[in-house]
Formats: structure tokens, C-alpha cells, sequence
């Protein structure tokens, strides 16, 4: 799955009939992404509802296929998951994670390796932030 932000909407005329009735979406992956074919968007199906400048995840192949409940659709992106929050682990070792410059998601926490789930850091604010509980349907 890739992270990305919607930046744009398309519409197809002439299209499969297995797309009738889907909205397309131009989605930004935001961390690193190396596709097969590289390129700086993705078309996505958006079985969910999101908007122009939401983060958003995408699924990718026959998951895409899946989420939309036929895997003769062809479709190789669709989106998963419109985001809520991020959070990543700061000091975690091993290779850090970046965002591409200027693609880091607005609701970023970066989370000391020491804190608690109770305490985070939020991003361009230095004090702690509320932990978030997971309920029905939340990324964690």
C-alpha cells in the first residue's frame, strides 16, 4: 500500500463498463515509491469518497481489484483508506523514514521512541498531544 494525497480528479468519456459509475482520482504518492513505470501520480479508483487534497492510502494490483469487488475491473490502483493521522517513531534505527520534500501528511505526529501512547509530539508543535484511540474502523 502507498501513501499518497489526492491532487486532482479525471473523467474518461469513453471507458470500460466495468468502470461505469467510478471516480478517478490523481493521487501524489508522499514517501518513497519506486514503480515499474516511474511517474510522479497514480490513477486511482475511489470506492470511498475521498477529495481533492486529502491523504489518502492506495491499494495496489489485484487488492485494488478486490476493494472494489470484481477482480476483472481493470484497475491497478484504487484507494483504501482516506487518513486520519500519521505518526511515525522517531530514532527507531535502521534506515529513517522520510517523506518526499514537502509531501509530509498535515496530520504528521512524529512520536519520540521513548514516549508513551499517552504522550506525542506533534509536528511543528513541540508540545505533547492527546494520544488518539483506535475505535471502530481507525488506522493504528
Amino acid at each position: 500500500m502507498i501513501l499518497g494525497r489526492v491532487i486532482g480528479q479525471c473523467w474518461a468519456t469513453r471507458h470500460s463498463p466495468r468502470l461505469d459509475g467510478q471516480k478517478l482520482l490523481l493521487v501524489q504518492p508522499l514517501a518513497w515509491y519506486d514503480p515499474d513505470h516511474p511517474s510522479d501520480h497514480l490513477v486511482c479508483v475511489d470506492p470511498v469518497g475521498a477529495e481533492v487534497g486529502q491523504d489518502v492510502v492506495v491499494c495496489m494490483g489485484l487488492p485494488a481489484r478486490l476493494a472494489l469487488g470484481d477482480t476483472r475491473t481493470p484497475v491497478e490502483a484504487s484507494i483504501a483508506a482516506i487518513v486520519d493521522g500519521v505518526e511515525v517513531l522517531r530514532d527507531a534505527g535502521g534506515p529513517a523514514f522520510a517523506f518526499a520534500p514537502g509531501h509530509a501528511p498535515e496530520s504528521l505526529l512524529n512520536v519520540p521512541e521513548s514516549a508513551s501512547s499517552s504522550a506525542r509530539v506533534s509536528a511543528g508543535n513541540p508540545s505533547p498531544a492527546p494520544a488518539r484511540s483506535g475505535g471502530a474502523g481507525a488506522l493504528t
